[in-house]
């Protein structure tokens, strides 16, 4: 799937039955997905994925006018969307009465959008790319783009590494003592790249091999970048999606690649 794009169709899918349906955007720096999920059945009626975006901004633009799905009028309109500016806070140190005084740790004079996480006791601050933003159906759902990994945290061990892939970048979340210990996101366009960070990840957050490491998106066994993984862990396991979703449109996918999308419907 690299540097291409993919989109699956549910031929038994009627436009005008959107209405009981969630669109699932998932935004990155080099990527943009989507998928269209029945909420009555758990259906999963279309799925999007290019990857190597050169610029993201014009792809989602051009495809909100060309592409007819993203055209129709959903039940709920989801997005998890990459931005560099973003912080964690923990409850206690949340000042919800004046978010401004968090704008000199984000980087950004844009508008600052929150979104709190009850069972993680912290809050996500975060800043988007106002083009990027406004290009999106005004009725959607603002998230970073960690939310879909946050979400998945029940769905892992007490200790557990769990990295999401694009064809050019990974998006990477450690979990410690059933507590999130680390999230961050990196470009790697080759796997030489990608093992100087993944040395870097490893030395500073003291992991060992024995780790549960978990994958999904673009990557494959024995790829260039599972290899450079399997050189320093001894655990590792394609996460499978996480929710309640079923689709014939996936039997002949690997169904990894969207386990980060479709988790974006885990998110409130």
């Amino acid at each position: 799937m690299s540097k291409n794009s993919l989109l699956l169709v549910d031929p038994n899918f009627k436009a005008d039955a959107s209405v009981n349906c969630h669109l699932l955007l998932k935004i990155t720096n080099d990527s943009f997905s989507y998928a269209v999920v029945d909420k009555n059945s758990e259906q999963i009626n279309v799925i999007f994925d290019k990857q190597g975006c050169e610029d993201v901004e014009l792809d989602l633009k051009t495809a909100f006018e060309t592409d007819s799905y993203l055209s129709q009028k959903y039940e709920a309109v989801k997005a998890a969307i990459h931005t560099p500016n973003f912080i964690f806070i923990p409850d206690e140190w949340f000042n919800a009465d004046d978010i401004s005084v968090y704008s000199k740790y984000l980087g950004s004079d844009a508008k600052i959008h929150t979104k709190h996480h009850k069972e993680l006791g912290f809050n996500t601050l975060f800043c988007l790319d106002e083009k990027v933003e406004e290009k999106l159906p005004e009725e959607t759902i603002l998230h970073p783009q960690s939310a879909p990994l946050l979400a998945l945290f029940t769905h892992l061990a007490a200790d557990a590494l769990l990295i999401d892939f694009t064809a050019s970048s990974f998006n990477v979340m450690l979990v410690k003592d059933r507590k999130i210990n680390f999230q961050n996101h990196y470009q790697a366009e080759t796997a030489e790249e990608f093992n100087y960070f993944l040395l870097l990840i490893i030395e500073q957050l003291k992991l060992n091999d024995s780790i549960p490491v978990y994958l999904q998106g673009i990557i494959n066994e024995d790829d260039d970048y599972y290899n450079t993984l399997l050189k320093y862990f001894n655990n590792l396991y394609f996460f499978l999606p996480a929710g309640k979703q079923n689709s014939e449109l996936l039997a002949d996918m690997p169904k990894h690649y969207f386990s980060g999308l479709l988790a974006l419907d885990l998110c409130e």
